[in-house]
């Protein structure tokens, strides 16, 4: 299953940009150049890349590309130059009874990156995650997933996930859907403990994982998507309950049929941390998304 999965997380998505007027890439680039933010935190939104059409058979994708460069003094003779990189993709294959999700997520920041001597590698997170859903067109449904994630700015050299559990939508209008989730998963985290150097901390645990998500349609432009997730698992070691909340909201702007500007918020909070980290972390981050 590891093998499986890291296999996954080297899948590179192709994307085709359609053909656009030389003013509206030129939109585009500023977009990306300008506002584009990104903190540490990581959360998966599961919901982003669902698809509900009443064809089948047919697969589905899109993809966001944010790049930037940017430089700070931290001294009169002595600037720092900042290089970073977000990507995150999706595709799907839609069949008349079940469909099939691979999600990908990954955020590079390069500190000096013109400095062989001062080049620092300040972040490298990312992740990537399948999900199946069967009998996804009924009110109940079930699933099984499976995810790798490294988030090397917090200590966590891997994560991998395996487990499955049912999903029931509560709400369904033209404009809005609500679903909640409930399951079971293994977990097997290793964390570098931050005070004492070459000490990987490893964690297996059987845990709860349950979520509540939203979709609603605001106007005929402008969109709003969002998901939190409780996972909860009972570790020997230190004879209590690891608790985990995370949530993630997304405003999207449609600008053209495949292009949209999106905003989006997401944070986490773990109260024991197998490693001595902050508890809460969030991020916020403003960029575009193609669709294909």
């Amino acid at each position: 299953m590891l093998l499986i999965l890291k296999y996954l997380y080297l899948f590179v998505m192709p994307l085709s940009l359609p053909s656009l007027p030389k003013s509206s890439l030129l939109v585009l680039f500023l977009i990306t150049f300008l506002f584009c933010s990104q903190a540490n935190a990581q959360i998966l939104n599961i919901e982003r890349s669902r698809v509900q059409r009443d064809t089948a058979n047919y697969f589905t994708g899109k993809a966001g590309l944010n790049f930037s460069m940017f430089n700070r003094n931290a001294g009169e003779d002595n600037p720092n130059n900042y290089l970073q990189l977000t990507f995150d993709g999706s595709l799907a294959f839609i069949s008349a009874r079940h469909s099939y999700l691979l999600l990908n997520y990954y955020n590079y920041l390069l500190v000096n990156y013109d400095s062989k001597a001062q080049r620092n590698t300040v972040a490298s997170t990312g992740y990537s995650h399948f999900r199946t859903n069967f009998n996804f067109r009924q009110p109940l449904s079930y699933e099984l997933f499976a995810q790798v994630q490294t988030d090397r700015a917090r200590g966590l050299e891997l994560r991998a996930l395996a487990g499955g559990g049912i999903r029931y939508r509560l709400l369904r209008t033209n404009n809005s859907t609500i679903y909640v989730g409930a399951g079971v998963m293994h977990e097997h985290e290793e964390w570098e403990n931050p005070g004492e150097e070459a000490n990987i901390i490893i964690s297996d645990l059987l845990k709860s994982t349950n979520y509540v998500s939203l979709k609603t349609k605001l106007n005929e432009y402008v969109s709003t998507e969002g998901i939190v997730y409780y996972q909860v698992g009972y570790a020997d070691v230190i004879e209590k309950f690891r608790n985990r909340v995370s949530g993630d909201i997304t405003l999207l702007v449609k600008l053209t049929n495949r292009l949209n500007l999106r905003t989006n918020f997401n944070c986490v909070y773990e109260d024991e941390p197998i490693v001595p980290i902050t508890n809460f972390v969030y991020s916020i981050s403003n960029g575009v998304e193609v669709k294909f």
